[in-house]
Parts: C-alpha cells; structure tokens; sequence
C-alpha cells in the first residue's frame, strides 16, 4: 500500500511539473546547478550578459542525445562568438561517467549535473521534461522563442534570431 500511494504522489507531482511546463512566447525559469568543477552556474548570468541560451536536457546514455552532439557542436562554434551559450543539463546517475563524456566528445558549452542532494532533479520537474533530449532557446531578454530543435534546426533558427 504504501509503494501504491508513493506512486500515485510520483504521478501527481509529475502532472504538476507538466502543467506548469514553459511554452514559447513564456518567460523562462531560472536554474542555477553545478558544472564539471563543482562552479555554480545559472541560466539569468547568461542572460544578463545579453546571450541566447539554448537550456539542453540530455544524458550520456540516450543515443538520440548523443546524435544531437555533432549539431550541437556546430551551432555552438558558429553563433558562440554572436552571443550563443548551450546549458547543458545532464540526467545521468553518474557523474564520473558524465564528466569523462563531455571532456572527450569536447562539449565546451556549459554543462551542469541536473541532480540535488536529494538525488531530484528540479530543472527538469520545472520544464515538465518528459524525455530527453528536450531543449528551450531563450532570448537575451527571457523568453523562450523555440522549442526541441533537432539536428540542422537548431542552426535555422538562431540564425533567423541572432545577426
């Protein structure tokens, strides 16, 4: 009985990340969370240095994720120097595994581990993240303006958006 009701608190607490999950035209919702170094970074330090963030959910372990890299990659190094950051947030249980991962695929972007003491990760129950990989741009000024961009997307859009 008391596996059933710590489900159905799961389930609720899950619909309630949903419902309150940002859309386009929304403000973003600020995340601050550790990188590789143990750094405290946020998405709003980002923004207030005028940057387009594209906040990234991913894992080492999900193949579509690690099909994504190579995009993510080149629009990092073509629209970087324009004001372009990815904060990558990562899902992965193990932090050794993630580390060695981003240091040996060269994702120089921000990456920070999505998970607290608690072993929850609030970032993701706060953009209502049901899969990964799953991705929001926000403007300089805090607005989401795409969502889940996928592979050459993601160079169409910031282009339409960052001069």
């Amino acid at each position: 009985m008391k596996k059933l009701f710590a489900l159905i608190c799961c389930l609720v607490a899950i619909n309630v990340a949903m419902a309150q999950a940002p859309n386009v035209g929304d403000r973003y919702i600020d995340v601050r969370l550790n990188n590789a170094a143990g750094q405290s970074v946020s998405v709003s330090d980002q923004l207030n240095e005028g940057k387009w963030v594209l906040i990234d959910f991913w894992a080492t372990w999900c193949g579509p994720c690690r099909g994504e890299i190579p995009h993510l990659k080149d629009a990092y190094a073509k629209f970087a120097s324009k004001g372009f950051v990815i904060y990558g947030i990562t899902l992965d249980r193990s932090q050794d595994q993630w580390k060695t991962f981003i240091k040996e695929n060269g994702m120089n972007w921000i990456n920070v581990w999505g998970f607290d003491a608690n072993k929850q990760c609030p970032a993701a129950d706060a953009y209502g993240v049901e899969y990964i990989p799953t991705n929001f741009l926000v403007s300089p000024q805090g607005i989401i303006v795409a969502t889940n961009l996928r592979g050459e997307d993601i160079e169409k859009v910031l282009a339409e958006h960052i001069k």
